[in-house]
This record gives structure tokens, sequence and C-alpha cells, in this order.
């Protein structure tokens, strides 16, 4: 299948797995564009390697949000999508959430919390998960939003309704800014179980207080539309 409609973004700091996974969207994708934006100058030498479609820029500010906008902008496909440079998600993944979006969804998200796919011990610490659902169960709670793992990593979008969005979160609350305003932008949002694996490198989940934070981000947009 031909996947030139398609852009996959991967913003990265400081991941030794970025050439990997960045070489595996390219071969799982066929003809599909991909855009490596980096913080770290190690990333842009994890990238080993070319291609006529693979575009590796350096990131200007901080965050992952900041690093989502600024590639989004260089994107000039009908669609989008997100897979964090760490090697936790199965590039192959990315084949069913562009599929529902091509069949009419504005935003597909890939659920790492299934019964289809069993996650890895190492993958996910207890308190992260725990932390993940609360955060998703709230936010259900407050936007009626339906989600199971509304924190993914591994999105596909159509570029237009990213465009609309008008996103201003700097960092990981960019997941939960893209769920809430397209919700209440009325676009079509799906979920698809996904694999998802122990990073490769220096763990950066969140912590404690980063979970707290976007806890309470669930309740920003109440009044920041």
């Amino acid at each position: 299948m031909d996947y030139s409609d398609t852009t996959v973004v991967i913003p990265v700091k400081d991941e030794p797995a970025v050439g990997r996974v960045a070489r595996s969207v390219l071969k799982t994708l066929p003809n599909c564009k991909a855009i490596v934006i980096y913080k770290d100058e190690k990333d842009k030498r994890y990238v080993n390697f070319k291609s006529k479609n693979l575009r590796v820029v350096a990131q200007k500010g901080s965050g992952k949000g900041v690093a989502c906008v600024q590639a989004a902008k260089l994107i000039d496909t009908d669609i989008m999508c997100f897979i964090d440079g760490d090697a936790t998600y199965d590039a192959n993944d990315l084949k069913k959430l562009v599929n529902l979006v091509r069949h009419g969804a504005d935003l597909a998200l890939g659920s790492r919390f299934n019964k289809t796919y069993k996650m890895e011990r190492e993958a996910m610490p207890q308190f992260i998960k725990f932390g993940n659902r609360v955060i998703t169960i709230v936010a259900n709670m407050l936007y009626n939003l339906h989600l199971v793992d509304s924190q993914t990593g591994l999105r596909a979008m159509k570029k237009s309704a990213f465009d609309a969005l008008g996103l201003h979160q700097e960092g990981f609350g960019i997941e939960t800014e893209i769920n809430v305003k397209s919700k209440a932008k009325g676009f079509k949002i799906v979920e698809s179980p996904i694999r998802y694996y122990k990073r490769v490198g220096e763990s950066k989940q969140v912590k404690v207080l980063d979970g707290f934070r976007l806890l309470l981000l669930d309740f920003h947009f109440l009044f920041n539309k």
C-alpha cells in the first residue's frame, strides 16, 4: 500500500533509538515522509542514514508541543502522524491509524491499554499506568471523550484538523490539548489497540509531579478554550 499521503513526525530529545525508529517508519509505510525534529544535537547524529523522504530539523524552543507544532508547518500531506523516538511504539500500528483516518476519522489514537496485546511488565511502571488512567477518566468525565488512553504518543490525524486546533501547549500537555480541542470542534475521534514496549535509553516517563500537572491540565480547558 502507498503512504505518500502521510507524514510521520518523530519529536526527540536524546533518544538513541531515533535512527532505528525513523528507518522502521520509512520501511513500514512505503513512500511516506518522515520528519525527525530534535532538541539535542546527539539525536541528529543518531540518524545515521539518508533518505529522500526524511527530513532532520532542529527544534526552536523547548517542549514536545513546540516540536509538534513546528514540524506541522513543514507538512504538505493530507495525513500526519506522531510516534515517539524511543522505540516504545511499533511502526506497523501506524498503518491501522492511517487507515482509520482515510476512512473518516479526524483523529486516530493508539491505545496501549487493551486486551489485544499484552504489555511487557517492564514497559510501564504500575504508578504510571494508574496515573494515565486517572488522567484519562477525568478528561472523559469533563469533556465526554470516551477514551481508553488519552496520553498515547502514537497518533494519526488529518492535517487540516491539526491546523484548525490552534495548539498552544509547549510540553507533554499537547496530547490532552489535541484531544479536548478535537472534541470541541466536533471531530471524529477513534482508538485502536496498539503494542507498547520498554523504551530504549534512559527512562523519561512522566514522574509523579508531571502526572499531577497533566491532571490539572484536564481542568485547564474548561476555562481556556
